[in-house]
């Protein structure tokens, strides 16, 4: 029964549904559309073509910037370890047991200051007995000498009693170094470090009894990349800091500079010299050197005027049009620092051209614009230092000691 009633549902519908709903459109469309105007309120107007004489979009209002030549000093910033200039680990000569100790930790001494006593009972007597030995031999001599040529005293006997006081003489000098060795003193002036050893210790040769260092002036070995030999001088300023005193600067110069470049590293070793007569550094210490390099004059941008696209970077430069309107052009440029507030531009610019400061995100190639103001500082004629373009960026309500030159050649 179902089957039997679709089947005369779907023949009545393409017989009888479907044509006369195609009859019925096609007899009354144009009355259908006019209602369907007159409900939702539209008209031939509405779809009328807009008039070719439509007003151009405003201008694009931008912050702009205009490129100056402004004196960057560039720095050389290593790391290097502190040294004493005079610096030695007190050992002894010889294998013997303490005796005494003449210092205290951290003491300052004077040069052949006595330090350590070692054990010299044995050299002691070795010393007088030879002593002894030397008088008998002198007074047998001056006996032989005296009856020279008299009986059985010839010429050959007093030359021998002349070498034998004279061998006991070189044995007294011997047995004296060997107790002076036994005393262990200070070879310069300067501070101890701590004592590694203690009374009755035995000693031997190699072993550190204590450090010695002369502090009042210290010294420091740079390895400086190759390339910058040609800015290195003797006697050059170093500024030097360190973490134990991070708001201190300490001034040195550089006083020798090696005659050989490392064949593998391609640095070559520069030393540097600082006076430490208030004590503070400590052989050892690791410090941070800074190199100044004359300053340059060199292209500056604001940071915002740059825009990084992959693996290029571009600035959107403002030629000039009529009615005091510009249109920016994309330039690709190559950077050099980049500072907190400024990058330099190495490539792509030239002096006193005009770039898109702020307002770039607006810009394209196609867009006119109009400058609302020029974002340039006053002039200022300090140096932009690289430790000042690498500074952390300082608060908007704080003003930047970061100036450039808004005249070439300032």
């Amino acid at each position: 029964m179902v089957m039997l009633f679709n089947t005369f549902y779907k023949t009545s519908c393409k017989t009888l549904v479907k044509p006369f709903f195609d009859t019925y459109l096609r007899a009354h469309f144009g009355v259908l559309l006019g209602a369907f105007f007159t409900v939702f309120g539209l008209n031939q107007s509405t779809f009328a073509a807009a008039p070719s004489g439509a007003q151009t979009p405003p201008p694009v209002q931008v912050i702009a910037y205009k490129v100056p030549l402004a004196p960057i000093q560039k720095s050389i910033s290593v790391l290097g370890q502190l040294q004493a200039q005079q610096s030695v680990a007190i050992t002894s000569n010889v294998s013997e047991h303490i005796e005494s100790l003449h210092f205290k930790d951290g003491q300052s001494v004077q040069k052949n200051q006595l330090l350590v006593s070692l054990n010299a009972q044995e050299e002691r007597a070795l010393l007088n007995e030879n002593q002894v030995a030397i008088n008998e031999a002198k007074t047998q001599y001056q006996r032989v000498k005296e009856v020279e040529g008299r009986g059985n005293v010839t010429r050959a006997l007093v030359d021998e009693k002349q070498r034998i006081w004279q061998s006991l003489l070189a044995k007294q000098t011997v047995l004296e170094t060997a107790l002076a060795e036994r005393s262990i003193t200070a070879p310069f002036s300067g501070t101890l470090g701590l004592s590694r050893v203690s009374v009755g210790s035995l000693v031997s040769p190699g072993l550190v009894i204590v450090s010695l260092d002369a502090l009042q002036q210290m010294q420091v070995d740079l390895n400086i990349p190759e390339q910058f030999l040609g800015v290195l001088t003797l006697n050059q300023a170093v500024k030097l800091s360190t973490a134990a005193y991070p708001e201190k600067q300490f001034m040195g110069s550089i006083s020798a500079i090696a005659s050989q470049v490392d064949a593998n590293s391609r640095l070559v070793q520069v030393r540097a010299v600082l006076d430490n007569s208030d004590g503070l550094l400590k052989t050892n210490m690791m410090m941070q050197a800074r190199i100044d390099m004359p300053a340059k004059q060199r292209l500056i941008v604001p940071n915002s005027a740059v825009v990084m696209l992959g693996d290029l970077q571009f600035v959107y430069q403002l030629i000039a049009r009529e009615n005091g309107l510009y249109q920016a052009q994309k330039t690709v440029v190559k950077t050099g620092q980049i500072g907190a507030e400024f990058t330099e531009i190495t490539q792509g610019l030239n002096v006193d051209a005009l770039v898109v400061s702020q307002g770039v995100m607006r810009v394209n190639d196609k867009t006119l614009i109009s400058i609302k103001h020029l974002q340039n500082p006053e002039n200022q004629a300090t140096p932009i230092e690289q430790a000042d373009l690498l500074k952390p960026k300082v608060k908007p309500d704080t003003q930047s000691n970061i100036k450039p030159n808004t005249k070439p050649g300032a």
